[in-house]
């Protein structure tokens, strides 16, 4: 008696990962789609050159996006090249104070009283044209009350010769870009504006852009893109070398080295961990040289 073969069955992997669809809907965050879909799989066009110029970076995001760790290594970055710029902590938390000696902080966490110092601040910065990098965080309200008193901010900063720059710090997450569209929506648009996308918050399993492609597809992402926002990618670090690192408050650069600072009796950092390190920086490098020119 023949035996009846069955057909053979797709078999279907229990941890396929499934891609973002193109119909999956968005976590809205304000503002309309559009029609272009931008996304930042490769390397960003060049920004518009800020060479010589005098520059104030507002980094903005909550966190979890990285921002500290961008701050920490522009601040290194600088002092490597015997450049200066003032550093500001506006984030409720200050954790910027605890790296950086000399950082100018608002007396108080209020609000409004922050937003006034900060107006204070931008002014004195207008009147003796000089580059300095803020430190704000995602649920800060001091800058989105000064742009609600005087909306044209970046447009008055330019005209003083002072250019701003926002930095725009993202995780893979949605919700990581209400930030961008509340400030954006409100008239805050800078010519030199950066989306940086933090690839340490990937998991390690999936590919950077399939852990942020409802980030790339979203209407907010797409449209600040479409007016000349540059997104960049922020490489990365293993998690157990950044908190080694924060743990032993190394600067980056004695972190590649394998520097103990004086006084310290805790072991430098390994030689797997400080070649990790090196690559880091020279990709840090790389990723943000289309806008090199915005960086103190």
């Amino acid at each position: 008696m023949a035996m009846v073969q069955k057909p053979a069955a797709d078999v279907v992997s229990l941890f396929r990962r499934r891609p973002v669809g193109e119909d999956e809907p968005e976590v809205q965050v304000g503002l309309p789609p559009t029609t272009d879909a931008a996304t930042a799989g490769g390397r960003a066009k060049p920004g518009i050159d800020l060479s010589g110029k005098p520059k104030v970076l507002f980094v903005i995001g909550p966190g979890g996006t990285g921002k500290t760790a961008e701050v920490r290594w522009i601040g290194w970055r600088m002092a490597e090249a015997g450049r200066e710029a003032l550093l500001a902590a506006l984030d409720p938390n200050r954790s910027l104070a605890t790296w950086f000696d000399g950082v100018e902080m608002p007396p108080t966490s209020d609000g409004t009283q922050t937003a006034r110092w900060l107006r204070e601040l931008l002014g004195f910065l207008m009147q003796q044209p000089s580059s300095a990098v803020l430190d704000f965080g995602g649920g800060d309200t001091a800058l989105a009350k000064l742009i609600d008193l005087a909306p044209a901010i970046a447009a008055t900063m330019e005209a003083a010769g002072v250019i701003p720059v926002a930095l725009y710090m993202v995780a893979p997450r949605q919700d990581d870009l209400a930030s961008l569209e509340s400030l954006e929506a409100a008239g805050f648009q800078p010519k030199a504006t950066a989306i940086v996308l933090n690839e340490g918050r990937v998991d390690s399993t999936m590919a950077r852009d399939e852990a942020f492609a409802r980030v790339l597809r979203h209407s907010t992402f797409r449209a600040a893109v479409a007016r000349g926002a540059v997104p960049v990618w922020m490489p990365r670090l293993e998690p157990e070398v950044m908190q080694e690192i924060e743990g032993k408050r190394l600067t980056f650069g004695q972190a590649r080295d394998g520097f103990v600072p004086d006084g310290k009796t805790f072991a430098p950092i390994g030689g797997f961990e400080r070649s990790m390190v090196n690559r880091w920086l020279e990709r840090m490098e790389q990723e943000h040289e289309p806008i090199r020119s915005w960086l103190p």
